[in-house]
Parts: C-alpha cells; sequence; structure tokens
C-alpha cells in the first residue's frame, strides 16, 4: 500500500513555472497545469506518494514556502491509499467504504432516539447510545441496497434476503421506522454487527492534514486514519462475516464503530452485480453505484 496525497489550489498562468521549482525543491516533481484560455486562473493539483524521501514534514516545509513566496495560503489536501493487487487478493476482511459513488448514498436521520454524551472536551465528540430504531424516509433509498445513516448501514429488503440465503453470519437486523411519503417506501433494516474486532495494529498509518490544526490530544478529531491494518495472529481464529472494529471512527460531531466485513460479503456484491469489481477510488470502474471495498492490511 502507497499514501498518495493530492493538493489543489489555484495558480496565475504567469506562476506556474516559479510554484513547479518550489515543489522540484523538495524532491516532487510535477508537470504544468493544463490552462485553456490566458489571463485565468487555472486549477494546480498535483498528486504524489509520500515515503522515506518525501515526508510528511517535507510537505509542511513545502507549504510553508508556497505561501512565503508566492502567497499561496488557501491549499486544498486529500489522501489516497492505493492497495497493490496482491493485497486485495489476501485480504479476508474489507472495509466499506462507500455504497456507492454518490451523495445519495448517505441518508439522513430523521428523529432515532439516542443518549448523549461528551467524549472530548476540547474538540467536542459526542458520543451517543442508540435507544430506538433507525428512523428515515426509505423512499430516498430509491433503488439502492445499502445506505449510510449517521455511522450504521441500513440493507434493503432484497439484500437483506440474500445475505440470508448465502448464510452471511454475525449480524442482527433491525428493522427502520419510515417517516415520509407513503408513495414509494420500502421495507429497510439496520444491519447490527454481533463481533467486534481485537484492536488494531499500532503500525496503522494515521496522517493529518498540515493546512489544518493540530489534531487533538483526544487522537481523534484531526487523524486521518489510514487503511485498517491487523496484526496477522489476531484474526486467525476469527470466524463470521460482518465486525465491528474496536477503535471509534468519528463523523466530525459523533462517534461511531466502523463496519468491517468479509471476502465472501464482497464477492456475494460483485457475484450479484450489485456493484462492479473495484480498487480504489481513482479506479475508472467507479460508478454512481459500485461499492469501494478497501482490503484490511496484516502485518
Amino acid at each position: 500500500m502507497k499514501v498518495e496525497l493530492e493538493n489543489l489550489f489555484s495558480i496565475d498562468e504567469s506562476s506556474q513555472d516559479q510554484v513547479i521549482k518550489v515543489y522540484n525543491r523538495y524532491g516532487i516533481f510535477v508537470g504544468a497545469p493544463e490552462i485553456r484560455k490566458r489571463n485565468l486562473k487555472a486549477s494546480f493539483n498535483p498528486i504524489f506518494t509520500l515515503n522515506d524521501d518525501v515526508t510528511y514534514e517535507h510537505v509542511a516545509a513545502l507549504y510553508k514556502s508556497l505561501e512565503h513566496e508566492l502567497g499561496i495560503v488557501s491549499i486544498g489536501e486529500r489522501f489516497y491509499f492505493d492497495f497493490s493487487d496482491s493485497e486485495y487478493e489476501q485480504a479476508s476482511l474489507f472495509t466499506l467504504n462507500s455504497a456507492g459513488n454518490s451523495p445519495d448514498m448517505f441518508i439522513d436521520d430523521k428523529g432515532t432516539l439516542f443518549s448523549l454524551s461528551t467524549h472530548c472536551q476540547h474538540c467536542g465528540l459526542m458520543e451517543k447510545e442508540q435507544l430506538s430504531p433507525l428512523v428515515i424516509d426509505t423512499t430516498e433509498m430509491k433503488d439502492r441496497h445499502l445506505v449510510h445513516v449517521s455511522g450504521y448501514w441500513v440493507a434493503s429488503q432484497e439484500l437483506a434476503t440474500l445475505m440470508k440465503q448465502e448464510d452471511i453470519k454475525g449480524f442482527e437486523l433491525l428493522e427502520v421506522i419510515h417517516q415520509g411519503p407513503g408513495e414509494g417506501k420500502r421495507k429497510a433494516f439496520q444491519i447490527i454487527p454481533t463481533q467486534v474486532l481485537p484492536e488494531s495494529s499500532t503500525e496503522r498509518v494515521k496522517l493529518y492534514f498540515a493546512t489544518e490544526q493540530p489534531p487533538c490530544r483526544c487522537g481523534l478529531s484531526g487523524v486521518i486514519n489510514g487503511p485498517d491494518t491487523y496484526h496477522r495472529e489476531d484474526l486467525t481464529n476469527i470466524k463470521n462475516d460482518i465486525f465491528l472494529s474496536a477503535e471509534w471512527s468519528h463523523d466530525g460531531r459523533y462517534l461511531y464503530r466502523k463496519t468491517l466485513f468479509s471476502r465472501k460479503f464482497r464477492e456475494l456484491i460483485i457475484k450479484n452485480n450489485i456493484s462492479r469489481e473495484v480498487r480504489g477510488e481513482k479506479d475508472r470502474n467507479f460508478g454512481p453505484k459500485d461499492w469501494l471495498f478497501d482490503p484490511v492490511l496484516l502485518k
């Protein structure tokens, strides 16, 4: 697995050579952006690999140089984790990062009851305990088989039936409450994993955005976690197909535990034409309804 960082900012055509020279000075070799019209700002979005020669310390120093020398202060950042074919083929577990390359797979909560408590006084992250079935407008699921609601996965009746037929194990189903129009409503179920994985490896990659505030002392807010990583021996006796992580994730406000899925579940989705085979966000096959599974890495 390699870590790639994408930058995004705007520059004038007259300064592009200077920008490229600053990148080159830090061992990052990028090409000129395509500028179709003169005297207009162009988007500049180099993507480069972080490694022993180009570390995050190099990148932070690069940003300071861009700011001091060229006045570039608004720099967007995005991380990509690029997996090898062997990592896909050897993985027994996968992290489902998206059930469709589209905002339509995110559904708003419509009134689920939760109890709330403050997890961190410094960044304000909150813990929540679910006290009622999820409440959603199931008409918003349309023809999707899986949607994401406030940190939870909700499956269609069709997917729930398929999982039962294929003997997918390690979960319970809780029917959601429909709140919305009567026409077009669907029967749907929250997937509740019944097994928690061991703690992940301390070798898991942890990053942060150099353009933002340093991570909070709680170790959650401001941290970009790399792929889920475990020691091989910790997963030797793991059975079933759906699991909760031991560690917290968050959506910027609330904590939740990530759901991980087995190879059998991923193959079920592909075999039944629910999603095409997709390997990474930059895969050209990654369409509006394709599911993005990242392999869990073993140490």
